[in-house]
């Protein structure tokens, strides 16, 4: 299943919780409208998540399957590490996501986890391109020896 869909089904989540569970208003939206948005956005997910896999993109347990050879391609030097800044923009993000300093609190009702969940959203597209770059170099290489 690929990681678009699952954030989908979150948001879709948080989008029920939302439009049948809460009452009181969050920063002057009704909660009727924050259920309203999120199952717009939880739509949209599963959509482009749908359009991925059905274009042959990597899943989710592909890019998991690829990631320790891609570890061991980089140690053994047979494969180029990431730019630092990309390394180090992924590493501010996953501080982001664990730090209890955010820039919309948990504190407030399904608003407050949709900056962590953009945040992990994004760090984990960013990892599935390195993870198809590195899959496209492992194919390129089999091609390379096959035809030598």
């Amino acid at each position: 299943m690929d990681v678009v869909i699952l954030l989908g089904l979150l948001l879709f989540g948080l989008g029920a919780f939302a439009f049948w569970s809460m009452t009181d208003p969050v920063l002057g939206v009704a909660p009727t409208t924050i259920g309203t948005i999120l199952f717009v956005l939880a739509g949209a997910a599963v959509v482009l998540g749908v359009v991925r896999i059905a274009r042959g993109r990597l899943g989710l347990i592909a890019r998991l399957r690829v990631l320790p050879r891609m570890a061991r391609a980089i140690r053994a030097g047979t494969y180029p590490a990431p730019p630092w800044s990309k390394r180090l923009f992924w590493i501010f993000g996953v501080l982001y996501i664990l730090s209890p300093i955010d820039l919309i609190p948990e504190l407030l009702p399904v608003i407050g986890l949709t900056d962590d969940i953009g945040v992990g959203a994004f760090l984990l597209s960013q990892l599935g391109v390195e993870a198809g770059r590195f899959r496209a170099h492992e194919k390129a290489t089999e091609y390379g020896d096959s035809g030598a």
